[in-house]
């Protein structure tokens, strides 16, 4: 028997439906982490589901009540630890009924219903446990604010694309640990930068196995048990071998994978020799969640021709900087960014560089962002057919062929802020998304103006990219995340999250070799074009243009007015 119940709340969309033949047992939860912008393409995931709950034969045994919940109306529905508390309030989607609970994004693809089921099946929805596609640092990392330092490469995080699989009472142990004002929950930092990182990290500080602490769990078919056997340990260190049985880490399940068993980015990007992907392909297990690329948020039927010539590259750089990052810019993606400049504290003919007129500060930058804004703009109005603004920063290398292909799948006549998410505070009804400075923010000419008009610096020094997203979120406009666009390094990342997604950024060039970052993983070939950017008249100091802007409130979140906050990656 199939039912289909609607929420009683018109903002949320709710879809219940039921399995087989009764719908008083027990119940899986599927939660679909969703952009409001992919909303359509949610449903047709929800549909696609539905469709499988008809048409594969489900054994009587199986008697589940399955939930699908669509999650897009909240402004923390990215990072699961921020979201639970919405759901620890509707208790029609998480109760004591609620075996299994599927953690997906709008890009996880569930293969087959039938093969989770199976899986679920051979499984104790008891157990404090939770199963995914183990990712692992190969070094120490700032996205992950350093954790394990000394050795991060044994802790394993999941991969959320891929789709993550919480029993019920794991999940529900979290719910009580999340709860606004809940006591002892140890958190490491207002910000939100890898939710998937994050999430791993507070089960393992917060959540210890059930019963005598030596971690009893179930060590058969595809989930290891709590010292996973990934983990790349001392084997003379008896002590921490026993912490690890004291504590819940992601187990691995094989039945979850990184993309498709089969597919361009397995045999293109894989590590492996092709002997072991040989081996790997003769005994191959069935993926039944795996996640595909990111696509733009809108359909491609509407995407529309996008060139390097449409998008206006506003770089910030200072005279400290002049001579060792900007002709690295040039040798590698300035030949294809055709409307660049370079905005610092001083003119330099030999570059040339505008001067915004502002002395350099040392983090934050709030006051010369705007007035780079504002000088953009104006520069903007005196060209033809710039539909994009990117800024970035000097230490920033960019596939500028990349970013043009997504820029052209999004209206670039509405308000659009695209970059790299962070949140700040999304556990407290001041917090906010925003995307972070050094991976490059992109903003369609209508919302520049917006911001031109509308957003102010609390502080000079305040951290730029934060205000701008505090300013915009204040304004009604939501920070879309591309997967592409890199605060960090490539060695930063785990290897998978750059195989699925072509990178489109990556930003700083400290422990690098930036021509080898730039032709490794954004497909640039070197050039050393170069042409004259600004006018003298352009590269004469410009005051700013304060009147008309939104004043931000007296009471910011905390700290937001100075530059101590600011994650300078």
């Amino acid at each position: 028997m199939h039912k289909m119940q609607l929420g009683p709340s018109w903002q949320i969309l709710l879809f219940l439906t039921c399995l087989v033949r009764l719908c008083n047992g027990s119940e899986i939860l599927l939660l679909i982490s969703c952009p409001r912008q992919a909303a359509e393409h949610c449903r047709t995931w929800r549909d696609n589901l539905r469709q499988q709950q008809i048409s594969d034969k489900i054994p009587k045994d199986y008697d589940y009540a399955i939930k699908v919940h669509i999650m897009h109306e909240l402004f923390n529905y990215w990072t699961l630890l921020d979201a639970l508390p919405y759901l620890r309030g509707k208790t029609r989607l998480l109760n004591a009924n609620t075996d299994w609970i599927i953690w997906c994004q709008h890009n996880t693809h569930v293969a087959s219903l039938r093969g989770l089921l199976d899986q679920l099946h051979q499984r104790d929805a008891q157990e404090l446990a939770y199963y995914g596609h183990a990712l692992y640092d190969t070094e120490a990392t700032i996205v992950h604010h350093f954790a394990n330092y000394k050795d991060p490469t044994w802790f394993p995080y999941p991969m959320l694309s891929a789709g993550v699989v919480f029993t019920g009472a794991l999940l529900r142990r979290l719910v009580e640990l999340v709860a606004l004002n809940a006591p002892n929950a140890t958190r490491h930092s207002e910000f939100a930068i890898d939710a998937a990182h994050e999430l791993a990290r507070f089960i393992f500080d917060n959540i210890a196995p059930a019963g005598d602490g030596s971690g009893s769990s179930s060590s058969s078919g595809n989930g290891s048990n709590n010292v996973d056997s990934n983990i790349s340990i001392s084997k003379d260190d008896n002590d921490f071998v026993d912490m690890l049985q004291r504590k819940i880490i992601l187990k691995s399940a094989d039945y979850i994978c990184p993309w498709a068993r089969v597919s361009a980015a397995w045999s293109l990007a894989s590590l492996e020799t092709t002997a072991a992907a040989t081996a790997k392909e003769s005994t191959p297990v069935s993926c039944v969640l795996h996640a595909k690329p990111e696509m733009a948020a809108g359909s491609a039927v509407h995407c529309v021709h996008t060139t390097g010539a449409h998008i206006y590259f506003a770089i910030k750089t200072c005279a400290k900087f002049h001579k060792e990052r900007i002709p690295i810019i040039e040798r590698t993606w300035a030949p294809d960014a055709i409307r660049r400049k370079y905005y610092s504290d001083v003119a330099d003919d030999g570059i040339p560089t505008t001067n915004t007129g502002l002395p350099n500060v040392l983090t934050g930058h709030c006051a010369k962002t705007l007035a780079i804004l504002q000088l953009s703009l104006k520069d903007i109005n005196e060209l033809t057919d710039i539909r994009w603004l990117m800024l970035v920063d000097d230490d920033t290398l960019l596939s500028v062929p990349r970013l043009s292909k997504l820029l052209g799948c999004y209206n670039h006549t509405n308000h659009i802020y695209l970059g790299e998410r962070y949140g700040y505070r999304l556990y407290a009804p001041d917090g906010f998304n925003y995307h972070t400075g050094g991976a490059g923010i992109v903003l369609s000419v209508p919302l520049l103006r917006l911001v031109v008009q509308r957003c102010s610096c609390p502080t000079a020094s305040a951290p730029d990219d934060m205000i701008l997203g505090y300013c915009l979120q204040a304004l009604g406009v939501t920070a879309t995340h591309v997967p592409a666009l890199h605060q960090a390094r490539p060695q930063d990342y785990a290897s998978e999250l750059l195989q699925l997604n072509a990178p489109i950024s990556f930003h700083k060039y400290w422990h690098t070799t930036p021509e080898h970052t730039y032709k490794r993983w954004l497909g640039g070939a070197l050039g050393n074009a170069s042409s004259a950017h600004a006018t003298a008249k352009d590269r004469r100091a410009a005051p700013l243009i304060l009147n008309g802007l939104l004043q931000l409130p007296n009471q910011l979140p905390a700290g937001l007015e100075g530059p101590s906050k600011h994650l300078d990656l």
